[in-house]
């Protein structure tokens, strides 16, 4: 206990200086530094790193190293530790070509060298296949940073070594790439290295590309294919979106720069075509719905801007997918009608496959309001043939005499739209008498017995040969009567003067029988009161005096006859 020094003021703690010491004998000595666990297995490890940096000799210290990685479930910090040595360790014998056979030498240097490369492939095999897709977060990233740094490495020893460092289908990149293919738990993995690589180095995106074509092709050549890979396939390809515009915007790289001016990553058409490729392998697999609604999702905003050319083969998968039916239809068509668009694609059917998807389940769909987005927008064109155009406002106001009222509130709206763009629709409004016209030639006696039959033909697929436009709408006119009143009042803009420019269309859509009550609800003052005629019986089945009323006698009939 250290003794305490006092003046006769005050008293403090005393240190044993050097002069104490020594009168009583003794050498001043510092305590022993005591190492506690973590410290001692972090100075392990760094010793037999520099041991193996140090002389061939030391070369079995990898294998130590190796059987702490293996340790993470147990001894994760100590895992961890040494995985990054081990890192450096690779990187460094990568770098001073210990990997790397050479002429001349030894049976005995040949065998170390082997033996290199296959600690080098055991290590990065623990990486992807027991830290890549762990529920660590933390050390899958320290996994994928890892497998990196090595790949960095290897892709940075010249043209030629760095090329097949990239494609050789047991490099250490591939592997990764096929971890993160096969693993269900990466997703964390796949969008950090899409973000930290892919998106930031134009090699890295090309090669894994090629890595990912590969990858699928040997598992359709072996019969395998899986709904795993090809959805992890789908999730990488889709993150990607750095697409290069010109030759001059490839100057990002990972590893080695490429020396030749006709290197294959500065050609742009390069780059097209691997990305081409490997989106085809994906269509090429056996697809489910699901892997279908992710593509087309993203088909016009990641797909085709790698596809300048060869769009015939984009616009297969899109047929295809169009003829799966439900929402996969109406997803096709969009990136049909942007391939015709932005890049004139002749695709005659176009009108005739949209209006095959007018029936009366997309009145009810959940999906109808993009549904009604997507047709204002196919047939926002004022060059389309009258007739077709009759067809889509005919079958529509059919469908709406069987339609919910938030969808009845956004056709009559768009049918208004449509007669404004299309002048030679609005006689369907307003149809004079004429002996020779065939809604009145089938029809002779139309003003006793009205019009039973219809010009229109509902069964008719092709919209240009419906007969829509020499029927009349009908169908909207007997809207007026409908029980709601929002779609009552609404329907009458069709039986007044055409005096407002257009409707705003998003104001009426995503509306529903919720919305619609609502509506009326939140009405805070009636402009009239509605009449209540209710009034409760003092007697339900016997009169004022005695006896029975009407419905006590029927009642008391249907009891005796039983």
């Amino acid at each position: 206990m250290p003794g305490l020094l006092t003046n006769g003021a005050a008293a403090g703690k005393r240190k044993r200086t050097d002069d104490v010491a020594r009168t009583n004998g003794l050498k001043a000595r510092k305590a022993p530094k005591v190492a506690t666990n973590g410290d001692s297995t972090q100075a392990t490890i760094l010793q037999l790193e520099e041991q193996i940096l140090e002389s061939r000799k030391h070369y079995n210290n990898i294998v130590e190293l190796q059987s702490l990685v293996n340790s993470v479930e147990t001894k994760p910090k100590t895992a961890t530790l040494a995985a990054v040595a081990l890192c450096r360790v690779f990187c460094r014998l990568v770098a001073s070509d210990e990997l790397v056979k050479r002429n001349g030498a030894s049976e005995a240097d040949d065998q170390v060298v082997q033996w290199l490369k296959a600690r080098l492939r055991a290590f990065v095999e623990v990486l992807s296949t027991s830290w890549i897709g762990s529920t660590d977060a933390t050390q899958e990233s320290t996994a994928l940073t890892l497998i990196m740094r090595i790949v960095k490495e290897e892709t940075s020893q010249g043209s030629k070594r760095s090329d097949q460092a990239w494609r050789t289908e047991r490099s250490t990149f591939n592997t990764l790439v096929t971890a993160l293919l096969e693993k269900p738990e990466a997703e964390g993995a796949r969008q950090e290295f899409v973000e930290k690589f892919v998106e930031e180095h134009d090699d890295v995106r090309f090669y894994m590309f090629g890595a990912i074509r590969q990858h699928m092709k040997s598992l359709a050549d072996e019969d395998e294919e899986d709904d795993i890979v090809t959805g992890h396939a789908i999730e990488l390809l889709s993150q990607v979106e750095g697409v290069p515009g010109s030759q001059e915007e490839l100057e990002d790289w990972y590893g080695e720069p490429p020396a030749e001016k006709k290197h294959q990553l500065l050609s742009l058409n390069a780059h097209r075509k691997a990305a081409q490729e490997a989106w085809l392998t994906v269509f090429r697999s056996p697809l489910n719905r699901d892997h279908r609604k992710a593509i087309l999702n993203i088909a016009t905003t990641r797909i085709l801007p790698w596809f300048a050319t060869r769009i015939e083969l984009l616009t297969d998968f899109l047929t295809d997918s169009f003829n799966a039916g439900g929402s996969l239809s109406l997803l096709a068509l969009s990136s049909i009608f942007h391939l015709m668009t932005q890049r004139n694609l002749d695709y005659p059917d176009f009108y005739t496959k949209l209006y095959s998807l007018l029936d009366g389940d997309i009145m009810h769909s959940k999906h109808r309001s993009r549904f009604f987005r997507l047709l204002d927008t196919f047939m926002s064109s004022t060059h389309l043939p009258a007739a077709m155009v009759a067809s889509y406002i005919k079958r529509l106001a059919r469908l709406s005499l069987e339609a919910p009222p938030g969808a009845i509130v956004w056709v009559v709206p768009w049918v208004y739209n449509m007669l404004k763009k299309h002048p030679a629709c609005t006689f369907m409004l307003h149809r004079a008498y004429h002996p020779a016209h065939a809604i009145y030639s089938i029809n002779p006696d139309f003003a006793e017995q009205g019009m039973p039959n219809d010009t229109f033909s509902m069964s008719e697929p092709d919209p240009s040969h419906t007969g829509a436009i020499d029927s009349s709408l009908w169908e909207l006119h007997t809207l007026e009567s409908h029980y709601h009143p929002n779609v009552a009042t609404l329907a009458k803009i069709l039986s007044e003067q055409f005096t407002k420019r257009d409707y705003q269309l998003e104001d009426f859509l995503d509306h529903s029988y919720a919305t619609l009550v609502d509506a009326e609800l939140g009405k805070i003052e009636m402009k009239k009161t509605p009449v209540v005629e209710w009034e409760i019986p003092k007697r339900i089945v016997t009169e004022e005096g005695n006896g029975l009323n009407r419905m006590g006698s029927l009642l008391q009939a249907a009891m005796i006859s039983l």
